[in-house]
């Protein structure tokens, strides 16, 4: 029996997914260790996984052939401020790049409600100070000639000054570095002749994107989060080689794919935001399974609310991200983030004195105040107060909740609103659910695409107990719960199945009408790269497929960027036509058939190829299933004050999902290992051929 393992950390919990070669689920879920290193929480995962297969670590371990791991190191390093002391290489003129920012500097991803103060916004504490940064003399033109020799000399004299100053990573970014490296690459010589050992990013490898300061700040988040991440992955790896795995790690990258350890110890920056893109991808596996072309993937956890698109058939992938008002080019599937996980904590708002819940959240720990040593109320101690989650059969009962604890957080609030307690607690829930559902409309509606046309996937270990309320939100006719119990762990099930996949880029500048050939021989060029790389990776030729995209836009309108499929047999005169078809064609969709210009040229920019190779032979040939199930049996009722109700009712109370062809009816809990699914009245759960669970309201049946 071969096993392919998922792991995912997230902010309250890591989850362990293990899928097996016929299509069983084992799944475990252990608090995530931040506060003393996070390879603690995944071993104590593996091993549970190893317990609930009935075997020992070792042999369970033995027997994997394919291990990935999402992590959220990357992204704590720059949201917490922790990383790498950076020093930073620019060409001279050049060297406050990173300070001076864009002109949206003061406010790139900051939250709408905090746009309307502008005199509270400001720009971000720099990730590398003034004095870490020095400037080299040399110069390459827009066009890959050398119009400025590299300085040797003075370059080495301005490196032993900033390797001087403590410095442990370094980051080189030079101007049109991408259309010519060889001054780049000279530099990260120099350094390491000076410290062989120092850490160094250059950025046309890590962004090999035009714009000066969005390629300097990836690449400044590489070095700043590159020495911590690489000894942990390192120490990881040799953790779980040390315990029988035999089988290559590999890293999920927020592209969608995973990549071998390796890859990430040099550019971890394509990890940051790679949990909660597991959980879209493995949305995309089960979707396709289901033939669901459109799907809304909603993941609530214990920390955050994600929500991210497929469209006919394929997750968004976009071009730029933003990490605390920085904002960098690499390429990632598009999934948007709020604070308004199960840990999110509700407080008075200061400014409508009703309720406000986050962005602050409890974590891990101290948690929630039913986790017994938190004292401020949040998401979780409200389903409790309400009598949606069973404080004794939280986790399949591995964890005690505190009632009490919950009820003395909830009140304090209630106390400071002149509400009731269970007002108070229902509030909370409408709260939080009003915002997750303003996060997927604002996902769709931007990209010019009605709500009510997708289906609505929930999981995470919040997601099936709040589904029903953002879903009534938005008007959303049902919400599929990805393989029931294993919705809660969805993100590390998608790291499980994931294929590995490199993305490779090339800018360019080909105007309508295109020049074939041109454009020919960007993509010939990428392909190369593409298919050596993943050889070089341990993949067949055989095993790898190559999809080719062209980035477009108007001649200098540098902001918008529309991907359009490029024909698998290479570009022809035929396709030329189709491509500026379908440039104008999707600038309708997303802007209105009045914003087509017919008289502007259109320019593809930029030429993308992605690589994708199986990385596992023998798993994942059946359909996914859970191990064991059968059909629901009720274990009683129990009062629960259902929020759009407003007043207790008795519920009845299910430790298992319906068999497929039966169904349960709300008022009703689906009390599961690793999560709930609430079943208010008015509706009711199916479960389908593959173990997924169905919520839909009664007035939709007959509709």
């Amino acid at each position: 029996m071969a096993y392919a393992i998922g792991v995912d950390i997230g902010g309250t919990f890591t989850d362990c997914v293990a899928v097996d070669t016929q299509g069983n689920i084992i799944q475990s879920k252990v608090p995530s260790t931040h506060a003393s290193s996070p390879d603690e929480g995944v071993i104590a995962g593996v091993q549970k996984l190893a317990e609930a297969a009935g075997r020992e670590v070792e042999e369970f371990l033995a027997d994997t052939e394919a291990f990935g791991h999402g992590t959220t190191i990357g992204t704590n390093l720059v949201v917490e401020r922790l990383g790498a002391r950076v020093g930073l290489v620019a060409t001279a003129g050049h060297g406050d790049a990173l300070l001076m920012m864009r002109g949206r500097g003061r406010t790139a991803g900051i939250p709408k409600d905090k746009l309307l103060s502008v005199r509270d916004t400001d720009k971000p504490d720099p990730l590398v100070p003034r004095e870490h940064v020095v400037e080299v003399v040399e110069r390459v033109t827009k066009d890959g000639s050398v119009l400025v020799p590299l300085d040797e000399q003075q370059a080495r004299n301005a490196l032993r000054l900033l390797l001087d100053q403590n410095i442990e990573a370094v980051a080189v970014a030079l101007m049109w570095s991408f259309r010519n490296p060889t001054h780049e690459q000279r530099i990260r010589e120099l350094i390491h002749e000076i410290r062989p050992d120092i850490y160094v990013s250059i950025s046309s490898e890590i962004a090999p994107r035009i714009g000066e300061y969005e390629r300097t700040v990836a690449t400044v988040i590489n070095s700043y989060v590159g020495p911590r991440s690489s000894r942990y992955l390192k120490k990881l790896e040799s953790e779980l080689q040390s315990r029988g795995l035999d089988a290559p790690a590999f890293i999920m990258q927020s592209n969608g794919g995973v990549a071998p350890l390796a890859s990430a110890v040099g550019a971890p920056v394509k990890t940051i935001g790679s949990g909660p893109v597991g959980g879209l991808t493995g949305t995309a596996s089960i979707a396709a399974r289901l033939g669901h072309r459109n799907v809304i993937a909603t993941d609530m956890g214990g920390t955050s609310f994600e929500v991210g698109l497929i469209i006919e058939g394929s997750p968004l992938l976009v071009g730029e991200q933003v990490i605390e008002q920085y904002t960098y080019r690499v390429p990632q599937l598009d999934v948007r983030s709020i604070a308004c996980g199960g840990g999110s904590i509700a407080q008075v708002d200061h400014i409508s004195r009703g309720i406000r819940v986050g962005p602050e959240s409890a974590g891990s720990y101290p948690g929630p105040a039913c986790y017994g040593a938190g004292t401020l109320p949040t998401v979780t101690d409200a389903d409790v107060v309400l009598g949606l989650i069973d404080p004794d059969q939280f986790l399949g009962g591995q964890m005690k909740l505190d009632r009490t604890a919950a009820e003395a957080a909830v009140q304090r609030l209630a106390d400071e609103l002149g509400m009731s307690l269970e007002e108070t607690a229902a509030g909370i829930l409408k709260v939080n659910s009003f915002a997750a559902a303003t996060l997927i409309r604002q996902r769709t509606l931007e990209q010019g695409l009605d709500p009510r046309d997708f289906m609505v996937y929930a999981f995470g270990g919040a997601g099936p107990v709040h589904a029903f309320a953002f879903a009534h939100e938005l008007g959303a006719r049902g919400v599929l719960i990805p393989l029931g119990n294993g919705a809660s762990t969805l993100s590390a099930y998608g790291i499980a199945v994931t294929d590995a996949k490199q993305i490779f880029e090339e800018e360019c500048s080909i105007k309508a009408p295109f020049d074939v050939r041109a454009l020919q021989d960007v993509c010939t060029r990428l392909e190369n790269r593409a298919v050596t790389t993943m050889t070089e990776g341990g993949f067949a030729p055989e095993d790898i497929r190559l999809e080719r995209t062209a980035l477009a836009r108007y001649a200098e309108q540098y902001m918008q960027e529309l991907p359009l499929p490029l024909p698998e047999g290479g570009v022809s005169e035929e396709s030329r036509s189709s491509l500026e078809s379908a440039f104008a064609a999707e600038y309708a969709r997303l802007y209105g058939a009045t914003a087509v210009s017919g008289f502007q040229q259109v320019e593809i920019f930029s030429v993308r190829v992605i690589a994708t190779a199986v990385r596992h032979a023998g798993a994942l040939e059946s359909e996914p299933h859970e191990a064991g199930g059968g059909a629901a049996v009720s274990v009683g009722t129990r009062e629960i004050f259902w929020p759009d109700e407003g007043r207790w009712v008795t519920t009845d109370v299910y430790d298992a999902p319906p068999a497929h062809g039966l169904a349960v009816h709300g008022p009703a809990v689906v009390q599961l290992p690793h999560t709930t699914i609430s079943v208010p009245p008015g509706q009711f759960l199916e479960t389908d051929r593959a173990g997924n669970c169905v919520l839909t309201r009664r007035k939709e049946l007959s509709a």
